[in-house]
């Protein structure tokens, strides 16, 4: 009998789940998406709405080896995660294997033995109403980002991108920075009642009955009337105690903005830590709306901490979700409880202990404080809104904490209240008193950071939990928001250079409203229940999109314009984003804005301060092996030194030389690469440096090579060190 191919996500959890069903399965990754949308066009039939997939770059040996592991096996489980996008999928594995329509699909919210066995014993099939979902999405955002980028390029004369839900991000920004430039401080008054030997009763006036909702006393002579020595009855004296609950176990965004607040961490750098940990069978899965723990969790939790002699509430606390919930698991908790440390970097075991204290806090009982509020009543009479003569009322509150409850067991997330106690005092005294004013002034809004944009994006209902920390990635690295310089763990945000062209190139179309993308969020829902099919959402999207586009974008060009030095001729400032790993720059350069006049000049032009310059003149020479003609070049990054290579890019493989090197303007032959042959394997080994220490170093020509070791050190003499391991043996 042959093996079970369970198909999952990423090789981490592959790796953790084979440990837990053994040898009768061949657990095996997907390593992510398999199938998407083709990268460079849109992929999308604008008549019928059909998206059109293709095997994602750089997939199709995971493809061919998963096809050959399914053709091997005598069944096949598609195990991805459990919310739309894992469904998704799901769907497109069974599609590009050629699997039944049928496959077992199993869910899971946690990778342990228990829950794996359960899951592989309770298999269902593909929910294809929450693949049309994340399907409906997906081509929204392309719909948007294909249609709506390359129009805007094309106004502002540069490359710039907009996306459903980006795009509303970066108006968040872009708003809440108007309303800073355009704030103009106001003074205001407060008004204080103090009791004549009763140092620690301090009782704001009520405002409610003399002003309108919203306003202040924002005059000096509107508080005249109030101030001054005054006679004051204690109409009311009321002691009650009070609860306070725990906080609630994490949903993914409060995860994000707390461990954000605390750590200093980004969205994406929480989310990867907590998916290390699911991967890893640490906790629950990580993307969730909902605020409650299962009751298994619950029961989990509360023995736990009863052996420990820690108490537990009778009653655990049930926390209110958001109505339009998508991705309802359970909140996040540790998988085992009695684990203290999880993880492998700092930042992973930080994101597990919060995780772990939250979840325990949430189940403990609630904490108990007495509560004082006395309502003092002037003698005076004032004319309230209406005109009609009113005694002011003033309020005092007090706390103390009489059962701490989960406070005592709070660590990383400390409770700093303090006790306000009042003292006893008798409804129906009448005491000596006091009202003084204190000036104040008001102040602008915060800047929004990362965490209270995520959080500010949740509460309009814009996005899922899946998607923000992308989101804060694209609008950061693409330099529409910009961070400015605090002591705050996580920076605040303001719009960044093309932020605000966005924006208001944008203004007008329907996308961009915070209720329109609200209710596109609302009919996804729709979709996921059944109650709405994909095209019935798409179509009528696209046709306003359209629309949208023919009558309202309205846009300058951001681009610099000049004159080219050498023709005089119109030119105009590109960017282009430079090749490679990390953190790419746009950098500047200039192009003729008629083609034509490039054929009798030069085609680009380089950037100095924002002026276009000539490039130095190209250098030709023959071929110091072919005698064909060599280009001077000089290479992008680092040194900027200077190289040779065959104009006629064909040439170099005839030649057999690519590039060549540069002695005080000659190109001279390169030295030749050492070679040795692999003791191990036999293969061919090169001799090169390493990049960081300038070390010599051997490596292997093939990428794969089948002793495993692509890089062999040197032994110090010009030696692979494997061969002199190999002699002594």
């Amino acid at each position: 009998m042959g093996q079970i191919l369970v198909i999952v996500e990423s090789p981490a959890k592959a790796k953790k789940i084979q440990s837990l069903l053994g040898n009768a399965y061949r657990v095996s990754a997907s390593v992510g998406h398999m199938r998407d949308l083709p990268l460079k066009e849109l992929g999308v039939d604008l008549d019928t709405m059909k998206p059109r997939y293709e095997i994602s770059q750089g997939k199709h040996d995971v493809v061919s080896n998963l096809k050959r592991l399914s053709k091997q096996s005598d069944e096949v489980i598609l195990a991805t995660d459990p919310d739309r996008e894992g469904e998704a999928i799901a769907w497109h594995l069974q599609m590009a294997l050629g699997l039944p329509k049928d496959v077992k699909r199993v869910s899971y919210q946690e990778i342990t033995s228990s829950a794996i066995k359960h899951a592989m014993a309770n298999p269902a099939e593909i929910d294809y109403k929450l693949v049309a979902a994340q399907e409906s999405r997906r081509v929204l955002d392309r719909l948007i980002g294909y249609q709506v980028s390359p129009a805007l390029s094309q106004k502002a004369n540069t490359n710039l991108s907009a996306g459903r839900v980006q795009s509303v991000a970066v108006k968040f920004v872009v708003d809440r920075e108007r309303q800073i430039t355009n704030f103009k401080p106001k003074d205001y008054f407060i008004c204080n009642l103090r009791i004549k030997g009763q140092p620690a009763i301090t009782a704001p006036l009520d405002l409610k009955p003399f002003v309108s909702e919203g306003e202040r006393l924002w005059l000096a002579s509107e508080i005249k009337r109030f101030l001054g020595p005054q006679k004051v009855g204690l109409a009311k004296a009321a002691k009650k105690a009070g609860k306070v609950r725990p906080k609630p176990p994490f949903t993914t965004v409060d995860l994000q903005s707390t461990a954000g607040k605390l750590f200093g961490l980004s969205a994406k750098e929480v989310m990867g830590c907590a998916q290390r940990l699911f991967d890893e069978g640490e906790i629950t899965y990580l993307r969730t709306d909902s605020p409650n723990l299962s009751d298994e969790g619950i029961a989990k939790i509360s023995q736990y901490l009863t052996d420990q002699g820690i108490p537990v509430s009778e009653t655990v606390t049930r926390f209110k979700g958001k109505s339009d919930a998508q991705e309802a698991h359970e909140a996040i908790r540790p998988t085992d409880i009695s684990k203290e440390v999880a993880g492998q970097s700092d930042s992973d075991k930080s994101v597990y202990r919060l995780i772990r204290e939250r979840a325990m806090l949430s189940v403990m009982p609630e904490g108990e404080d007495a509560l004082t509020q006395y309502e003092f009543k002037s003698e005076r009479t004032i004319p309230n809104l209406q005109g009609r003569p009113e005694r002011p009322t003033y309020i005092a509150k007090g706390r103390v904490v009489q059962t701490p409850g989960w406070r005592k067991y709070a660590v990383i997330e400390k409770i700093t209240t303090k006790d306000t106690p009042l003292p006893d005092l008798s409804q129906g005294e009448v005491y000596d008193g006091s009202v003084t004013e204190t000036q104040k002034t008001t102040e602008p809004p915060n800047r929004y950071n990362e965490q209270t944009l995520i959080k500010a994006l949740e509460t309009k209902g814009i996005g899922r939990p899946s998607t923000y920390a992308s989101i804060m990635e694209n609008i950061k690295n693409r330099g529409y928001i910009e961070a400015v310089e605090g002591k705050a763990k996580s920076p605040t945000y303001r719009p960044g250079k093309h932020g605000y062209y966005i924006v208001d190139a944008l203004s007008e179309f329907n996308f961009m409203s915070y209720t329109y993308t609200r209710a596109v969020e609302a009919s996804l829902d729709k979709v996921a229940r059944g109650q709405m099919s994909y095209v019935n959402l798409v179509k009528p999207v696209q046709e306003q999109l359209i629309d949208d586009l023919d009558n309202r974008l309205v846009a300058d060009s951001l681009a610099l314009t000049g004159r080219c030095p050498g023709c005089e001729q119109a030119v105009i400032q590109k960017f282009r984003v430079p090749k490679g790993r990390g953190k790419r720059t746009p950098q500047p350069y200039w192009m003729h804005r008629d083609p034509a006049h490039a054929e009798t000049c030069v085609k680009y032009l380089d950037d100095d301060r924002d002026a276009p310059v000539l490039p130095p003149p190209e250098a030709n020479a023959p071929c110091p092996s072919c005698q064909q003609v060599l280009v001077r070049r000089y290479s992008q990054k680092g040194s900027k030194s200077p190289y040779w290579a065959h104009k006629d890019h064909d040439q170099a493989d005839t030649c057999g030389i690519r590039f060549f090197g540069d002695d005080n303007g000659v190109p001279v032959m390169p030295v030749p690469v050492p070679t040795a042959k692999c003791v191990d394997c036999g293969g061919i080994m090169k001799k090169r440096k390493n990049g960081k220490t300038q070390q010599p170093v051997w490596v292997h020509d093939a990428a794969k090579p089948k002793c495993g070791k692509k890089f062999i050190d040197d032994d110090g003499n010009g030696v692979p060190i494997n061969a002199v391991q190999k002699t002594s043996e």
